[in-house]
């Protein structure tokens, strides 16, 4: 998605366009970026599973 915020200034705008609506969706892109990996990160993943441990001393 950040990706496609990103590529929409390069596709749709002129050349010789100002640079300010290409700044923002520069910073649109970002954020959505940002937001999108911090939401990935803060996810709990199942299958990381720690085994229990066992010290009962037969060894």
């Amino acid at each position: 998605m950040s990706a496609v915020i990103c590529a929409v200034p390069t596709l749709a705008l002129p050349a010789d366009s100002p640079n300010a609506p290409k700044t923002a969706f520069l910073a649109v892109g970002a954020v959505v970026f940002a937001v999108g990996v911090a939401r990935v990160r803060s996810e709990a993943n199942p299958r990381r599973v720690v085994a229990p441990y066992d010290d009962d001393g037969d060894s």
